[in-house]
């Protein structure tokens, strides 16, 4: 919805942002607009990004590749367009996690369907069809092309606004 686009507007950053869809996109260039920030925004594929390669200092997806149908070849085009000693900040959701077990419980366990997967359960319940979590194993497989990964797993509190 374009709130981390706009913290980085805030912060003078020049940017580029891409999205799947034209509403979203819209959405986030009329929140810009409220606050006289602008930005480069276009539809686009993660999968297959339209960037030369090594164009972007900075490549920032907060809660998005996990979506993609293939988050592996989305992750190869961040890495292809990222400069040399640029930096990626990446969230993936982590597999292991404590949403992902009240998720089994509630979908699988108190379903009678105990043999469900965790993946199963993220695809088919976690917010949009084929959501995807990974273990740290495979998030560093992932992220192999990169020269430096730090894997951080952060369990946030929801709090009340």
């Amino acid at each position: 919805m374009g709130a981390d686009h706009q913290r980085f507007a805030q912060a003078g950053a020049y940017l580029t942002g891409i999205d799947l869809t034209a509403r979203a996109v819209a959405h986030t260039r009329r929140r810009l607009a409220l606050f006289n920030h602008e930005s480069a925004l276009s539809t686009g594929d993660a999968e297959n990004l339209e960037f030369v390669s090594d164009t972007f200092d900075s490549v920032y997806s907060w809660g998005v590749l996990h979506h993609s149908p293939d988050t592996r070849r989305a992750i190869s085009e961040v890495h292809r367009v990222l400069r040399p000693g640029g930096v990626a900040r990446i969230m993936i959701y982590h597999k292991w996690s404590l949403v992902g077990y009240m998720l089994w419980m509630r979908y699988a366990l108190f379903r009678l369907r105990p043999w469900m997967t965790l993946t199963q359960v993220y695809s088919r319940y976690l917010e949009s069809p084929g959501t995807k979590a990974y273990s740290q194993r495979e998030a560093r497989d992932m992220f192999a092309a990169f020269s430096s990964v730090q894997i951080r797993n952060v369990a946030h509190a929801w709090r009340p606004a």
